[in-house]
């Protein structure tokens, strides 16, 4: 990894019975980045989302943060040592308010001992009055502290996906990873989620790291994107150079129909 890199992916592969899910993937990102993660369905982009935030270990490759390995540590840790991520299928707690959904999140970096919570000492109030405060002000950013006290089921289907990128900045990750945020969002919500990405990431330093099936979106936002096909990378580049990849146009496409004779 280089010095002025952030987060690195070097080599990283993953086999499920006699399927290589993941195979040889490299991916090496300086901070403040926002790069595209993008292929066919079943291209594995997820599963190396999967292997980034620990849910699955990797059978070979290395996965580092600021120089340090992720490797072999639970997903809890990784969130802790800086990355955070939403889901493709929508994992809020649908019982729980929209203030407590992004509170839950906030507790990673919580201050006070369990002891304290138990005995209900001043510093457990002071630390929960703090990340009340914290996040009724990423709520702010995300355009919902109207909707704090609401249930976080009876949100919209665009505003419950940018609850969960509320809920993963509360964590204070250096890198945040989106798995199809604008799935299910009509255009004027995708227009939104463009405008808001960009302002997260000024506002909070953040570097991201996107996977989205709407190529408009993609080669709208991202600076740099990574192509996978059948789990091999297939194409790295700008937005430019992906588009007019043939490798790429036959993964999305497939082969061009033979001339008849």
């Amino acid at each position: 990894m280089t010095d002025a890199s952030l987060f690195s992916v070097q080599n990283v592969s993953i086999a499920f019975g006699g399927l290589k899910a993941v195979d040889d993937f490299s991916l090496t990102m300086q901070r403040g980045d926002l790069q595209g993660l993008i292929g066919p369905n079943g291209a594995g982009k997820t599963t190396a989302f999967n292997l980034i935030t620990g849910v699955y270990d990797p059978d070979a490759g290395s996965i580092e943060l600021a120089g340090k390995s992720l490797l072999g540590l639970p997903p809890w840790k990784i969130a802790r040592a800086g990355i955070a991520r939403t889901f493709q299928n929508i994992r809020l707690f649908p019982d729980l308010t929209v203030l407590d959904n992004v509170r839950v999140a906030c507790h990673l970096r919580a201050r006070h001992m369990m002891w304290q919570t138990f005995l209900r000492t001043r510093r457990f109030y002071d630390d929960e009055v703090a990340m009340t405060d914290r996040c009724l002000k990423l709520l702010e950013v995300i355009k919902l502290s109207h909707r704090a006290d609401d249930l976080a089921r009876n949100l919209p289907y665009g505003d419950q996906r940018r609850l969960e990128i509320a809920r993963a900045l509360a964590t204070q990750p250096k890198v945040l990873l989106l798995d199809e945020p604008a799935a299910g969002m009509n255009p004027s919500e995708k227009q939104d989620l463009v405008t808001l990405i960009r302002s997260i990431r000024e506002q909070f330093g953040l570097t991201i790291l996107l996977i989205e099936h709407d190529m408009g979106l993609v080669m709208k936002i991202c600076e740099r994107i990574t192509v996978l096909d059948h789990g091999q990378t297939i194409a790295v580049g700008s937005a430019a150079e992906v588009q007019k990849n043939p490798e790429v146009i036959k993964a999305y496409l497939g082969e061009p129909a033979a001339a008849e004779s």
